[in-house]
């Protein structure tokens, strides 16, 4: 038969058994398995069979068919005991089967003998394999890189899906880093199993890096489905690595850029279909940063910006498209930017606010306290203000309460005492958490006329990671003394900031030996039970927490006690 678009039997096939119901179709697969090779598509059986087994309301007589088929191709493979299983099978379903009987009495010696399960890994297909590695963290699929399986493969091409380079850094980074690029110029294969690329040059010294930037150039053309690139690094170096994404044919749809020395002007390429942008800097016009956006406005959905010097660049930015948007910069006295971001934010879930206030805020969160109806996560934080607003925080509470939606909260002040008096930072604030029921993460400084016991029992009990910011100088273990009793149970995670710490240990035994992860400052500690029950504290090497920390957080069930960094990609 001549047929002019050789897929048209694929579609035909595909139209004609898409109205049948699944026994018709198991009935088409089994006839369509009878027509295999045994000894080639064992692989294609095992998952047919499997499908046709998975019907609940599969007759039996195809029962016992599809297992006799995965039987043969399982003898044609050398693989007698689960051959034997099937045979099994199908003589229960049909006592008198003459060819299972036949089978049975050829290939088993002793039908009575109890089977034996051998000692090896389910025979899955590398698709279920694949399924199955897609759930474990990072932490595990290293450890399948040493297991002489398919697995190890698989285990392989997930974990390179990421790439950290770590250029001009200690000796050993920079040798690795080397490894890798010569790796993805001369192995195509390795290279196209890699979306995300992060490059981390530390530091502003000026030592040079040509060398290295050589080799970046020369590998990402070989990056053929490289979708997400993050550049932290002096900006003359940024802008070569930029300048050659921009002349190979890569697509981005994730781009994120931190300059070290943050001054200098950036000349963005001319991509049109970013949906994650992220800018953090300390200086530098805002006129490059913000012509890119207007670029990519129809596409940009998740948005991070951060620059203390820069307002809020609404005409850049198309709102009504964000579901992500993390902004810290400066609100002017005329400044209606939370206004925009209230009333056109209305596919917002992740919200986050670092603001040096000089505007009236509570007017705006007052007039659209109904906002932002799929909000998950919100934070709000100052770093300085030049305002009185003793309404601004009753206002942003009373735009919190009742949200069942919301699992995490973030709420920090630079001082309890002049926010409560100029900002209302007062109970108010800590009264609405109770209504907030599915809160899993709470960051929060401590108004000033909230005792410090009573505050832990209006946290929600379903919280499970805890960041708590000092008020003023006390007496630290008295203090987490205090909080001990009102605790959520299932508290797996605490961070302190700015609080006087001398012993860690003692801190986390007294105040919260309950948690699995402890944070104090910059410092991260695992905590585990010694004999007696006591606390034992594994301090975290700096380079885990300084580019990895939220992958090792999910390892221990605590991957939403902290933001989301901007260069690990959605």
């Amino acid at each position: 038969m001549n047929v002019f678009n050789p897929k048209i039997l694929d579609a035909s096939i595909r139209d004609v058994t898409a109205g049948l119901s699944d026994e018709q179709k198991a009935d088409v697969l089994l006839y369509a398995m009878s027509h295999l090779e045994l000894e080639r598509s064992r692989t294609l059986i095992e998952n047919a069979v499997q499908s046709c087994l998975s019907i609940s309301r599969l007759p039996a007589p195809n029962a016992a068919k599809a297992r006799l088929m995965r039987a043969k191709a399982r003898l044609a493979a050398g693989l007698r005991v689960g051959a034997r299983q099937d045979i099994q099978a199908v003589l229960e379903l049909q006592p008198g089967h003459p060819e299972a009987a036949a089978l049975m009495a050829e290939h088993v010696a002793d039908p009575d003998k109890p089977l034996i399960q051998p000692h090896t890994t389910p025979g899955f297909s590398t698709e279920i394999w694949r399924e199955i590695a897609l759930w474990l963290p990072p932490r595990d699929l290293k450890s399948l890189l040493q297991v002489p399986h398919v697995l190890s493969r698989i285990a392989s091409e997930l974990l390179f899906q990421r790439i950290d380079l770590h250029l001009a850094s200690e000796k050993r980074e920079s040798q690795r880093s080397a490894d890798i690029l010569t790796r993805i110029i001369t192995d195509a294969s390795f290279a196209s199993h890699v979306r995300t690329l992060r490059v981390f040059v530390p530091g502003r010294e000026t030592f040079p890096i040509t060398f290295q930037t050589g080799m970046l150039s020369n590998a990402l053309p070989k990056l053929t489905n490289l979708r997400n690139v993050h550049c932290s690094m002096r900006w003359k170096d940024m802008y070569s690595v930029l300048r050659v994404l921009e002349t190979i044919s890569h697509r981005l749809t994730g781009l994120s850029l931190m300059p070290s020395d943050g001054t200098g002007e950036l000349r963005f390429p001319r991509f049109k279909h970013i949906m994650q942008f992220s800018y953090h800097s300390t200086g530098g016009a805002t006129t490059q940063v913000y012509d890119f956006l207007v670029q990519n406005k129809a596409s940009v959905r998740y948005l991070s910006l951060h620059n203390p010097n820069w307002s809020f660049p609404t005409e850049a930015v198309s709102i009504r498209n964000l579901t992500h948007l993390d902004f810290q910069g400066t609100f002017p006295s005329d400044s209606r930017a939370f206004a925009e971001i209230l009333s056109n934010g209305h596919q917002l879930e992740s919200l986050r606010l670092e603001c040096i206030l000089e505007c009236t805020a509570s007017s705006q969160f007052r007039e659209f306290a109904n906002a932002l109806p799929f909000l998950h996560h919100f934070a709000f934080s100052l770093m300085g203000y030049r305002v009185n607003d003793h309404d601004l925080f009753p206002a942003i509470a009373e735009f919190l309460k009742g949200r069942n939606a919301l699992r995490s909260l973030q709420l920090t002040v630079p001082s309890a005492d002049w926010a409560l008096k100029r900002l209302g930072y007062d109970a108010t604030v800590w009264g609405v958490l109770p209504s907030l029921t599915s809160l899993k993460t709470l960051t929060a400084t401590l108004p000033k006329d909230v005792a410090a016991a009573v505050a832990m029992w209006l946290v929600p009990r379903g919280v499970q990671a805890l960041s708590l910011q000092a008020l003023a100088p006390v007496n630290t273990i008295e203090f987490v003394s205090q909080l001990r009793a009102g605790l959520p149970p299932r508290l797996k995670y605490i961070g302190l900031t700015h609080f006087h710490v001398e012993d860690a240990r003692s801190v986390i035994e007294q105040g919260f030996p309950m948690v699995r992860i402890a944070r104090i400052d910059d410092d991260y500690y695992t905590v585990a039970r010694g004999n007696g029950g006591t606390v034992q504290l594994d301090e975290w090497p700096k380079g885990r927490t300084q580019y990895n920390a939220r992958d090792w957080l999910d390892c221990y069930g605590c991957a939403e006690a902290e933001w989301r960094d901007p260069t690990q990609f959605l």
